[in-house]
């Protein structure tokens, strides 16, 4: 066997070829977004969050607790 691909839903050995690879359906997935950037139909998706986000898990200035 050849192994899991990055993005595989549990950890994996590291040792296989596949390991250090996307699979096709991710590539097609991040390509797709990749392209939406370029064309300008995504803006933010890959800027830094400048304030709290609700739903990380982590308890950020001006939150009492967050759910994540």
């Amino acid at each position: 066997q050849q192994g899991n691909y990055i993005m595989f839903a549990s950890a994996t050995s590291g040792d296989r070829p596949n390991n250090s690879r996307f699979s096709a359906c991710s590539v097609g997935n991040i390509s797709a977004v990749l392209d939406a950037v370029r064309d300008g139909r995504k803006r933010d998706c890959l800027k830094e969050n400048a304030g709290a986000f609700c739903g990380n898990k982590i308890v950020e200035a001006g939150e009492e607790c967050d759910c994540g």
